[in-house]
């Protein structure tokens, strides 16, 4: 029955990860039928597809009253500085490139916050409760949850076949690992502080260093 029961909520939980995935897909290739294809307006179609998916997501895990454990219970100086250095990151990065073009400030803000929030309320927040609720250890669903987000970077094979279709293999694998290695990083976090704005934050850091 135990066994049974993780069969089928990982089941599901590959599904919706897949739903999303395609939902993605689909708005970004809708909005291609406006503008031209460009790796720029390929950042920007990705923001707002994951933007228009994370308010819909979390609308409707609101409204079934499920809880993404977005915000920690008692807010600290961790937090406070945690929200500091990702600012200050953002902003210096900026300044020392010299590059404050609105191109550049967009897709800071798509791979620094769009993306993080979408990522991690999906991996941290949802998947995470969800398994931990049958997983009688919270380090298994570290396992899972690190493992999935590994896998989930696939989606984005679309995308990158646009920028680069020379290699694509080579580049998945290297995603693959990447988001392996991420996850290990993000879930030990989640593992130590129990809420997902704390692994939102150190995302974002890590994108800024992975740019």
């Amino acid at each position: 029955m135990y066994n049974k029961r993780i069969i089928k909520t990982f089941a599901s939980l590959i599904v919706m990860l897949a739903v999303l995935q395609i939902f993605r897909m689909a708005i970004e290739q809708s909005l291609f039928v406006f503008i031209k294809r460009t790796n720029f307006t390929d950042d920007i179609a990705t923001m707002i597809a994951m933007f228009i998916l994370t308010i819909g997501f979390v609308i409707i895990t609101s409204a079934k009253g499920v809880s993404l454990s977005v915000f920690p219970q008692k807010w600290g100086l961790f937090y406070i500085i945690e929200t500091l250095v990702l600012v200050g990151l953002l902003i210096s990065t900026l300044i020392i490139t010299g590059d404050t073009t609105p191109q550049t400030i967009t897709i800071m803000i798509y791979s620094s916050i769009v993306t993080p929030v979408f990522e991690e309320i999906i991996f941290r927040g949802y998947i995470w409760n969800r398994l931990n609720a049958i997983f009688k250890k919270e380090r298994t669903t570290f396992i899972a949850v690190t493992i999935l987000f590994a896998i989930w970077h696939l989606g984005y094979v679309e995308g990158i076949a646009f920028r680069a279709p020379d290699g694509l293999a080579v580049i998945m694998i290297w995603k693959i690992v990447i988001g392996f290695c991420f996850g290990i990083v993000l879930g030990a976090v989640r593992l130590k502080t129990k809420n997902c704005y704390s692994t939102i934050l150190l995302h974002g850091i890590m994108n800024i260093f992975g740019r």
